[in-house]
């Protein structure tokens, strides 16, 4: 396979647009189109699933311990990888090209939230195993210091890595070691040189504009993970990034696609999607349970949506064949969200109030995009699997398009 390498251009901000007649209408269009089932797909996906029998490749798939050994991986399998810019570690975020010289292109990414390795695995395996003759780019992780760890965090403070095995140990040296700007109802923050450590997400947790923040406006902070059986997310092993933005609130990384401050990992990602114009997008994330979903955002043209929801359709299908369970149907993401069918959601970014995702920004500005979860309580490889069944499903309805 012939991998390209990539240029990157600067980003310099978006202006998102809404026309809530015309969704209604397309909304309507899609209902009758999703109503229809597979009379509306092409007959050789009604009768084949794709091509991505686990079994065929029996290397062991495990999440990457350190983000040099992603590195090492893209290198060792030949992938060319093209540096997009640096985290404040200096860390290379890279992309990488592969598929063929199609476009529109599609765009892969993940690992903007550190505890969610699964799909950081399953975006360098689809860089070789999505077979399509459409342009393809991957980003296959998104924030290098968080899948360090949270001891490695610490260490772009403390100078080295400490030896604390423990909440209680971690939770000591942060009041040992570093300035408190809070410390009430089990919530610790503390400064240490320029970054913000703490013991537990804030995200939704504090108050915007809370005078205890104002030194770390602008900055970055991390929390541990800390889940128990979820290979890659135990104690320490993840550092997951909270930044406080320049009015005092505290956001993910994966909040700030449609700003014109944003932290230097998302200004990496607008730049090659203003490059590539991805005419699809997927975001490979998990989330703590142990079904599987995914959510679709509203297309800007009638005929847009209704290939979205050809492509939702059909992976849902694909993957519910595939035996992994699926999320239940009394199950809602959040009030932002919609059902739309089992497994299937639409999200309205508009009701979150916050700013764009990667999914929502794609939408918002090229084309279909999705946000795949997978439950990480279930198996690693299982995990695994499954977002890569989902993107290569949907891939196969998208090059249906532009035959």
């Amino acid at each position: 396979m012939k991998i390209q390498r990539t240029t990157v251009t600067v980003f310099n901000g978006l202006q998102c647009r809404r026309d809530d007649d015309a969704l209604l209408r397309r909304g309507f269009l899609g209902i009758v189109g999703l109503a229809c089932g597979e009379c509306l797909l092409p007959r050789r996906l009604r009768a084949e699933s794709p091509a991505s029998d686990p079994s065929a490749d029996k290397r062991a798939v495990r999440p990457f311990k350190r983000y040099s050994d992603l590195l090492e991986t893209i290198e060792k399998r030949g992938y060319k990888s093209r540096v997009l810019g640096y985290a404040p570690d200096k860390s290379p975020i890279v992309g990488i090209k592969a598929g063929g010289d199609k476009k529109p292109a599609i765009f892969i990414s993940a690992g903007s939230h550190s505890t969610e390795q699964a799909g950081v695995a399953a975006a360098v395996e689809l860089i070789d195993k999505l077979e399509t003759e459409h342009q393809v780019f991957v980003i296959p992780c998104r924030d290098p210091i968080g899948l360090n760890g949270y001891k490695y965090a610490l260490s772009l403070s403390l100078g080295e890595k400490p030896e604390i095995e423990s909440m209680e140990a971690m939770e000591k040296l942060l009041r040992d070691k570093g300035e408190v700007l809070l410390d009430a109802d089990g919530k610790l923050l503390v400064l240490i040189g320029v970054y913000g450590y703490a013991n537990q997400g804030l995200y939704r947790k504090v108050e915007k504009g809370a005078e205890f923040l104002e030194p770390l406006k602008g900055r970055r902070l991390w929390f541990p993970s800390r889940y128990e059986n979820v290979p890659g997310s135990g104690l320490f092993e993840r550092a997951y990034t909270q930044v406080v933005t320049p009015d005092g609130e505290v956001l993910h990384m994966n909040r700030f696609h449609d700003t014109s401050w944003a932290p230097v990992e998302v200004r990496c990602t607008r730049g090659l999607m203003a490059e590539i114009k991805p005419g699809l997008t997927f975001d490979l994330h998990e989330y703590g349970g142990d079904a599987f979903w995914f959510s679709a955002r509203r297309q800007r043209t009638d005929e847009d949506e209704i290939w979205e929801r050809r492509m939702a359709a059909e992976a849902a299908r694909v993957v519910a064949a595939s035996g992994a369970k699926m999320a239940p149907d009394d199950y809602s993401p959040g009030s932002f969200f919609s059902k739309l069918q089992p497994g299937v959601f639409w999200l309205d970014p508009s009701l979150r109030g916050e700013g764009l995702n990667l999914a929502d920004f794609g939408a918002n500005k090229y084309g279909a995009a999705f946000t795949v979860e997978t439950g990480m309580r279930q198996p690693f490889e299982h995990r695994v699997r499954t977002s890569m069944l989902t993107v290569q499903t949907a891939v196969q309805v998208f090059a249906e398009r532009y035959r």
